[in-house]
């Protein structure tokens, strides 16, 4: 394999032999990957285009399938390789015995693509935000951090994508620092809980609403700010203490555990708003960032054994019937109004009736991001 994860049919290999396995198809099975369309702003979606990426840079076979359907246009970043499944590579694969390799997040309930190996990547607590609690135990499952592996009921393993970019959040030692800002996106607006006083002074950090903050806008606010605190678990209090802005999570019945703790660590990071907790989260900060930028050597480590492990499985699964994804196989106007009214359900579905609507409307409006595929 090319990249940084080396191949196992390459061993011993004389070198001219090994010149032919570098320059034709080797027979590996392939991954497709079933995820939203990319959002920036979405930590889980952009981690899921990112495990696409790595792998198609690790030498592998990976495609994205978009569930709800977007066009190919709107579904994908542009700067990552990651291509979407067509017919021809689920015919391609059906045809050769190359049992794909399907990676669902644990949104989705069940096997709904018919596939042949499932592995079930777990990247919020089980049943959080819907799909199954409970998996069957011919799936191989995967888990985004340790503290969701502890959830699991048997071992698993752990690929951790540090999804934040930290060239693009980092801190700024001649800035000054005032004020504070807080996020509490599904807290305040799906599950509907009330804030604590202790931010009713802050400046609230939102996601797809009109005057939300740009990542830049982000980066800056968190250069400049004392304090971030934060209601969920979110990325952005990965990207708060990359910026050297120390976090305090604000613990609730929907928010008991931080999912990366065991990666990132609690430097910089200040459970409760206890006054020597958040002494020591502003003592430590300037540590975090060296240890987020370890996760990068970890993930490459990560993701090396857990495609060495799939493929080992994968030779050992029989492809009986193809896959079959229907807006492939039967694409026409009423599966692409189907696709819409998902696309919508799920804005509401996240951010309710009243922010939903807006949220459609405004996006009309500028023109610039669609509702339509």
């Amino acid at each position: 394999m090319a990249d940084f994860i080396q191949m196992d049919s390459a061993t011993d290999i004389p070198g001219d032999e090994l010149a032919v396995t570098w320059l034709l198809p080797s027979r590996r099975h392939p991954y497709y990957i079933v995820a939203p369309r990319y959002i920036g702003t979405s930590a889980g979606i952009k981690s899921l285009h990112l495990f696409c990426h790595s792998l198609n840079r690790a030498g592998e076979r990976a495609y994205l399938i978009t569930q709800p359907y977007y066009l190919p246009v709107y579904a994908v970043n542009p700067a990552l390789q990651t291509p979407l499944v067509t017919t021809t590579i689920l015919r391609h694969d059906f045809e050769r015995g190359l049992a794909p390799i399907v990676i669902y997040p644990e949104t989705i309930k069940g096997n709904p693509l018919r596939a042949p190996f499932v592995t079930r990547y777990i990247m919020n607590f089980p049943g959080l935000l819907g799909g199954d609690s409970v998996y069957d135990d011919d799936e191989y499952l995967l888990a985004y951090s340790n503290a969701l592996a502890e959830e699991l009921p048997r071992k698993s393993l752990t690929v951790f994508v540090p999804a934040s970019d930290p060239t693009v959040f980092y801190p700024d030692e001649t800035q000054q620092r005032m004020g504070t800002c807080f996020y509490a996106g599904k807290y305040k607006y799906f599950h509907q809980g009330e804030l604590s006083p202790v931010t009713q002074d802050s400046l609230e950090i939102t996601r797809e609403q009109p005057n939300s903050q740009t990542p830049q806008q982000l980066a800056d606010l968190f250069r400049r700010s004392e304090l971030f605190y934060c209601y969920e678990n979110s990325a952005l209090a990965i990207e708060a203490v990359l910026c050297g802005c120390p976090v305090v999570f604000i613990p609730n019945r929907f928010f008991t555990k931080v999912i990366g703790q065991y990666e990132h660590g609690w430097d910089g990071m200040a459970w409760g708003t206890d006054a020597d907790e958040i002494e020591r989260a502003k003592r430590t900060v300037g540590h975090a960032r060296m240890t987020y930028l370890s996760l990068y050597t970890r993930f490459r480590e990560q993701l090396s054994r857990f495609v060495t492990e799939t493929q080992q499985i994968a030779s050992e699964v029989t492809y009986e019937r193809p896959m079959e994804i229907t807006y492939l196989a039967r694409p026409n106007v009423f599966l692409l109004l189907a696709a819409n009214l998902e696309i919508i359900r799920s804005i509401i579905s996240e951010k309710g009736w009243v922010n939903g609507m807006k949220i459609m409307v405004n996006r009309v409006r500028r023109k610039s991001v669609r509702i339509l595929p």
